[in-house]
């Protein structure tokens, strides 16, 4: 889908005299450093979907890093994705001015720009825009630090809307240091029997202004642990992808059925853009 839609082989990259790196050698941000395919092994009746994500080091705001446990997923074949943020913004639905949120955690859906499909946290905040593609979200102010956490989307009540059955999402993030549940907020599904598609993404991303690629944070990031309907799925393959046109700051290795992202370091000669990790 739209974020994922430029896997595909790429220029090489190297990493000598970033000073004078051109600024056409790379596209301009949003850069996905790597893209994560997950194949669950099958479409699955949808109750929840969980993943943890385990980040080695504190990243400041200063930063513009997004780590996405769920990068891309469809649910009936509406694609979704959520995360963390070092520097989320937002809106609520009395106050239309967009605002700066500092460290957040974010849930978005694509193909629908009406704030009645989004169900705010208490003091959180909302989004809708069309500028990567028609999009609602639900972020919510959280001062996320190094450690685990469970980035968890549950089935929660169901509604009519014009006459047709939705069902409304909610997700949150769990805290394995402090043993905190946070909800983020809820999106309004079209249909009643959602399911959830075997394929579901992760990803790491430098967003924002355009940063010398020496600045890109180094912090090493671990995906693993999936559970679809609470319980623990192994996954048939995985894929890392690495997109052309970014800075080479980024790989990942298996370990344990987990896969460990290491960001912020540079590769050279990178030959293939796109591995299998698990599977054959």
């Amino acid at each position: 889908m739209i974020r994922f839609a430029l896997f595909a082989a790429v220029v090489l990259f190297t990493a000598q005299a970033p000073a004078q790196e051109s600024k056409s050698e790379y596209k301009p941000t949003p850069w996905h450093l790597v893209d994560i395919w997950w194949d669950i092994g099958q479409d699955s009746s949808f109750e929840s979907y969980s993943i943890d994500v385990d980040i080695s080091y504190d990243v400041p705001s200063t930063k513009n890093l997004y780590i996405s446990p769920i990068g891309l997923g469809h649910l009936s074949n509406v694609p979704f994705y959520g995360g963390i943020q070092t520097q989320s913004n937002g809106l609520t639905k009395q106050d239309r001015q967009l605002r700066k949120l500092g460290h957040g955690l974010i849930f978005s859906m694509w193909g629908q720009r009406s704030l009645d499909a989004v169900r705010p946290s208490v003091g959180g905040f909302c989004q809708s825009a069309g500028n990567e593609g028609d999009f609602v979200s639900v972020r919510r102010p959280y001062e996320w630090k190094k450690g685990k956490y469970t980035y968890k989307i549950v089935k929660m009540d169901k509604e009519e809307v014009e006459g047709q059955p939705a069902t409304w999402v909610g997700a949150f993030v769990y805290s394995h240091e402090k043993d905190e549940n946070v909800f983020i907020g809820a999106l309004r599904f079209k249909g009643e029997n959602l399911a959830l598609a075997r394929k579901v993404g992760s990803f790491v991303e430098v967003y924002g202004p355009r940063i010398p690629v020496t600045e890109i944070p180094k912090v090493t990031v671990t995906f693993g642990n999936l559970k679809v309907n609470g319980k623990p799925v192994k996954p048939t393959s995985a894929e890392a992808i690495y997109p052309k046109k970014v800075p080479d700051y980024a790989g990942v290795v298996a370990k344990d059925g987990t896969l460990v992202v290491t960001v912020g370091k540079p590769v050279e000669n990178r030959k293939e853009r796109k591995v299998r990790l698990i599977g054959k």
